[in-house]
């Protein structure tokens, strides 16, 4: 199998068909464009910066075509690509730096002064901005300029060699380096484009920031993979993303629930067109329903609901139109619901998600104990709790810890996160549980309302009572301005939650 060089070899054989758009500069590039810069980035970092298979390459910036090339042209020599969370605290780099040691670091200019603080503190062999108005070590832009566009010399490559180290979002505590290799990213090329039937003419836009799986591999690599095109934007915004679907003529979208929910308000969306979309897909958390039904019935498009983790990848599962269920395993995945002793559980039963595939990550960097942990006899432990219907279906119900317990019942929030979700006041919910002198435990929910509503807990628990059983509707309601959110995901981050709510007091 071909590992490192899918630019490089679209670019021998269709030179001339469009790989990327960068909407940030309004610039085009073919896959021919795309290949020499990949060469010259990679004759650049071998000749200039003796960077060698294995090596590490932090990245601190926000999206841009550099981006792109630097991790083609790192994967063409064997080096790791170390995408940087742009959104940290600067003191935060520090762990990340300590744990990766990668040999360089490269940055935009909006980021430069972070970087300056951080040569006090570590210890890194070269500093390359993407800017040629750079304070900060060396401009890639101007290095480039005497970087020969010819092929480097080929770097033997294999399917369990790392191609990327993605830190997870840190939703539970500290972060860990998720290694991913480049028979990982491959095979979830493989799954994505067999399962969702993607083409060389598909068009997407590239929103999610390349710190995270989503950023990289729900889209972006699959259609590198199939030969597609790329729309790349710094981040998300619903009006702009409203233009592009149009103006480009986007063939697919990937969002979490929030950013189709932030589309729908946009006063753009009556009347954008969307007459080019084959379909999109929601991930990071349980879309609801009356996002869904709102697409369907007000611009035909059907939402596809997806499943996964940084750790295996984000397509395991393909939806076919049930509501509230991710559907079957994609081709090359195996899946299946266990009890504590790792024993398969009857269709109906709740159990523990357990997947099996070369998707699956090669562990956490430097973190053997974990990887052990999480990889058992070649089945990953998701950590997060499914069902399979008698159908066939898999649901997800919630994260194993994301549970707490009333009166020796386990109650998890999930279930009741989306049956408040459906109230149509309701932007927004998630549940923890908080002490309670008879019962342990009970649940408090923090809401967050559509612009201008309200609610309180009696109506909440009224509105509840015939959707619920009584022993999980929450006892206390705060009403808050934003959920913590991780940025790619959208994943709520339970931990900040509680500490700063996880009292019985509500407002």
């Amino acid at each position: 199998m071909l590992y490192g060089d899918w630019i490089g070899r679209w670019g021998e054989s269709f030179p001339q068909k469009e790989a990327l758009v960068d909407a940030i500069l309004h610039r085009r590039y073919t896959y021919g464009d795309l290949s020499q810069s990949v060469n010259q980035t990679a004759n650049f970092l071998r000749s200039e910066l003796g960077i060698k298979k294995g090596d590490r390459i932090a990245v601190l910036s926000f999206n841009r075509t550099e981006y792109i090339t630097l991790f083609f042209a790192a994967s063409r020599l064997g080096a790791i690509l170390v995408p940087l969370n742009s959104r940290l605290a600067p003191a935060e780099f520090i762990y990340f730096f300590k744990d990766a040691e990668p040999s360089a670091i490269f940055f935009d200019e909006n980021h430069q002064s972070i970087v300056e603080g951080l040569k006090q503190k570590v210890n890194l062999g070269h500093y390359i901005c993407f800017d040629s108005n750079r304070a900060v070590g060396r401009s890639l832009a101007e290095s480039l300029k005497k970087a020969p566009p010819s092929s480097p010399l080929p770097v033997d490559i294999n399917a369990d060699d790392p191609q990327l180290i993605i830190y997870t979002s840190g939703t539970t505590g500290q972060p860990k380096g998720v290694i991913m290799t480049h028979g990982m990213i491959a095979w979830n090329s493989f799954n994505t484009n067999i399962g969702w039937d993607l083409r060389s003419d598909d068009r997407t836009v590239l929103h999610s920031a390349l710190f995270y799986t989503a950023g990289w591999n729900v889209f972006t690599m699959p259609l590198f993979h199939c030969r597609g095109t790329n729309v790349l934007v710094r981040g998300f915004d619903a009006d702009l993303i409203l233009d592009l679907i149009e103006r480009e003529h986007l063939t697919l979208f990937f969002g979490v629930p929030t950013m189709f929910q932030m589309m729908l308000e946009s006063p753009k969306f009556a009347g954008a067109d969307f007459s080019s979309i084959r379909f999109m897909v929601s991930g990071g958390s349980v879309l609801p329903k009356k996002i869904a039904e709102a697409f369907q019935e007000k611009k035909g498009i059907r939402l596809w609901e997806g499943y996964g983790l940084t750790e295996v990848g984000p397509n395991n599962f393909l939806a076919d139109g049930k509501l509230g269920s991710v559907g079957h395993p994609m081709f090359h995945v195996d899946a299946k619901i266990a009890n504590s002793d790792g024993e398969e559980v009857s269709p109906g039963e709740e159990g523990e998600l357990l997947l099996r595939g070369n998707q699956i990550c090669a562990g956490y960097w430097n973190k053997p104990k974990e990887t052990k942990e999480a990889i058992r006899d070649g089945w990953f432990y998701t950590g997060d709790l499914a069902r399979i219907d008698p159908d066939g279906h898999l649901s997800i119900v919630g994260r194993k810890k994301d549970m707490f317990i009333s009166g020796g019942i386990n109650i998890y929030p999930a279930e009741i996160e989306r049956a408040i979700e459906s109230h149509p006041d309701v932007a927004g919910a998630a549940v923890i549980g908080v002490p309670d002198e008879k019962w342990g435990e009970v649940g408090k929910v923090l809401v967050e309302m559509h612009s201008g509503k309200r609610l309180t807990i009696d109506e909440l628990q009224k509105f509840l009572g015939d959707r619920l059983g009584k022993y999980k509707i929450p006892k206390y309601l705060t009403l808050v301005d934003g959920l913590p959110r991780t940025a790619a995901s959208g994943k709520v981050q339970k931990f900040i939650l509680k500490e700063r709510h996880g009292r019985p007091d509500h407002v």
